[in-house]
């Protein structure tokens, strides 16, 4: 299908003043945009959802065959071996005083991590029964600050003017928390230093509770480690004395124990066969509807590639697509799944949702532009089939899509040939198009202006960051923006096996801006500590606030390190989220700390965003209609997820959660 004008405005990096005046660019982009995902994702009339079943099938069968050639292959080690008794008799004698100074070693290691994990076993029951006991006294002084507020309330319709009795009587039948009741009598400062202590007390339970969950929580994942290392060590141990019975048993002569092995072996393998046919046969139920309602035959495209010369193309599509679909069935895609299609030995000239792009064209960049040279090879990031060609007839943006296990899609523009057919399977490495971009060259669209690929990432049809699938420490450390340096640090470390040296490579702004200590509590202490005014210092405050509302305290402690460096640079008294404050000129100031962050966490939980989730939901990075916190497109969002990295000491995506469970 060819695009008019209209319909390719999408690419190349810059447009020319004139076309400014002429052209609504955002319009024509974001109608382009949606059309293409149209295009990918819904022009295939092939298949059925019902047809779409024969990829789970192919799934099962998958785990089925590997657990059948496993057997398969113990079953030949033990027939290989029985037949070779006679002649090991005495070198499988020396092996047996190998095996046992081995088997005294692994079972020497394996009651060390017996003892580790009873020891943390017990430290998990401990805190688990400190959480219960901490949630019983928290329920507890919930019930006494509820009789005190009603004895305030009782004293205050004495004392206190109407102006006072009606802000009670507001908070009181407003919130149905206690926690929350407690944030607004703070807020409006109308609690009495008589309830100080009752207040501090139920606070300082708060923190208590969640330093008890976060510390539970590494010891969970300390246990789950040390099951992990006891269950390898203890299979290896258990190997040892297995190999060690089968020498003793050879060296007898009992050839007989070594038969019955192979025996139950073949029963087993017997037995997944079965399974295996069971799955084959709903396989094929499903190609034999899916072919009839073609009138198509089945070919083996593995055993003769040539047999699809003689179908029709629909038939055609349809063997290669249930070709395709079995060999993705088994593939499994993990951390950074994807190899990049093109080293970016130049540079990235866009990244995903570019502050530049959006600010000439009007709309984001849901994708990454890598600079190569015109005829670069694309090679495929993983292994996968192509779904849809725009091909390269003309100057018109050409593109093609490819699809890889786990609902991931990968799309590419501005390509100058492409060196695939429709359905087509490809193999991880395997070169797939050329490269273009170059204007006025074929598959470059009227706009490009530059030789480069226009690279997307589909997830479950929405639009990922193509970084957070790549191995990111192949770009220039000093050129990446903030918000990717932390993703670049673990991927270094991951490829190269050794830590990279920020201290040589790093930006001022960067090395002043460190986090340090072991666990997410240390190094909330120790932003506060280094990068907050005295006033804003107390962790206990940011803490109690941030959960009494279901916010993630290190968000909150992010968002107003973000916009105020933590009290160092407040627009008005106490105010470090600048709430109500606006580019009019108005402020407003509050009594004490507490009660601007208190302010703050309300905000996030009001009509207005109370419903959102997710951190690029709060700016107009990921919030193109609706109503937001933060005006920024991109300095406010990549902060917040920069600043939570660090504390949390991993790698924040754009759509982390920022409320607590």
């Amino acid at each position: 299908m060819r695009f008019s004008l209209k319909h390719i405005l999408l690419l190349g990096l810059f447009f020319p003043i004139l076309t400014y005046a002429a052209i609504d660019s955002a319009r024509i982009i974001q109608e382009f945009k949606e059309r293409e995902q149209s295009m990918i994702f819904e022009s295939d009339t092939l298949l059925t959802e019902e047809d779409r079943e024969i990829m789970n099938n192919f799934r099962r069968l998958s785990i089925f065959n590997s657990l059948t050639e496993g057997v398969r292959e113990r079953r030949e080690i033990l027939e290989e071996q029985a037949g070779r008794v006679t002649s090991r008799v005495q070198s499988l004698e020396e092996s047996i005083e190998q095996l046992n100074t081995d088997i005294a070693e692994l079972l020497a290691e394996v009651n060390r991590i017996n003892w580790q994990i009873i020891e943390t076993k017990e430290k998990v029951d401990t805190t688990r029964k400190q959480i219960w006991f901490l949630q019983q006294r928290v329920e507890k002084s919930s019930e006494v600050i509820r009789e005190y507020i009603v004895y305030l309330y009782k004293k205050w319709n004495f004392v206190s003017s109407n102006n006072d009795i009606d802000n009670f009587k507001t908070i009181l039948l407003s919130w149905e928390r206690i926690d929350e009741v407690l944030n607004d009598l703070y807020f409006k400062s109308l609690i009495q230093i008589t309830g100080q202590q009752l207040i501090e007390r139920h606070n300082s339970l708060i923190s208590d509770l969640y330093v008890s969950q976060i510390e539970l929580e590494d010891f969970e994942r300390e246990l789950r480690l040390l099951r992990r290392n006891g269950i390898i060590e203890k299979n290896l141990l258990d190997q040892k004395r297995e190999s060690r019975e089968y020498i003793l048993t050879v060296t007898r002569w009992q050839e007989a124990l070594y038969q019955r092995y192979v025996e139950d072996a073949l029963q087993r393998e017997q037995w997944l066969r079965i399974r295996e046919l069971r799955e084959r046969v709903s396989i094929n139920n499903t190609q034999r509807r899916l072919l009839e309602r073609f009138n198509c035959e089945f070919v083996d495209i593995i055993a003769d590639p040539t047999l699809l010369n003689s179908l029709s193309s629909e038939c055609r599509d349809i063997n290669k697509i249930i070709y395709a679909e079995s060999r993705l069935s088994g593939i499994n895609l993990r951390n950074n799944p994807l190899d990049w299609p093109i080293m970016p030995y130049a540079w990235i000239s866009a990244y995903f949702k570019d502050s530049v792009y959006r600010a000439r064209f009007g709309t984001d960049h849901d994708a990454i532009d890598i600079i190569a040279p015109q005829g670069t090879e694309i090679k495929a990031p993983a292994d996968g089939y192509v779904i849809f060609i725009e091909p390269p007839r003309s100057t018109d943006y050409a593109y093609f899509a490819v699809k890889h296990s786990d609902e991931l899609v990968t799309v590419y523009g501005h390509v100058n040939e492409i060196k695939v057919w429709l359905y087509d399977f490809v193999e991880k490495g395997q070169v797939i198009a050329l490269s273009g971009g170059e204007f006025w060259t074929l598959g470059a669209g009227l706009l490009s202006t530059w030789p480069h690929l226009h690279f997307v990432v589909y997830e479950n049809q929405e639009y990922r960051d193509p970084l957070e699938y790549l191995n990111i420490s192949y770009l220039q450390y000093r050129e990446l923006p903030e918000k990717y340096r932390f993703k670049f640090l673990s991927d270094f470390r991951t490829r190269q096996w050794y830590d990279f040296s920020e201290v040589s490579q790093d930006t001022d702004s960067w090395n002043r801006f460190r986090i340090v200590w072991s666990n997410e509590v240390e190094r909330q202490k120790y932003l506060l500590n280094n990068y907050a005014t005295p006033a804003f210092r107390d962790w206990n405050m940011w803490v109690e606030s941030s959960l009494a509302w279901g916010i993630d305290p290190t968000f909150m402690m992010c968002v107003w390190l973000a916009e105020s460096w933590l009290g160092r640079h407040l627009k008005s008294k106490n105010n470090i989220g600048n709430v109500w404050n606006n580019d009019r000129g108005d402020t407003r100031d509050f009594p004490t700390p507490r009660s601007a962050i208190v302010a703050m966490v309300s905000t996030f939980n009001n009509r207005f965003l109370g419903h959102y989730t997710e951190i690029q939901q709060l700016s107009r990075y990921g919030n193109k209609i609706g109503t937001i916190y933060a005006s920024s497109d991109f300095n406010w969002h990549n902060n917040i997820t920069r600043c939570m990295s660090h504390v949390k000491g991993e790698y924040i995506p754009d759509h982390y959660s920022f409320r607590t469970q």
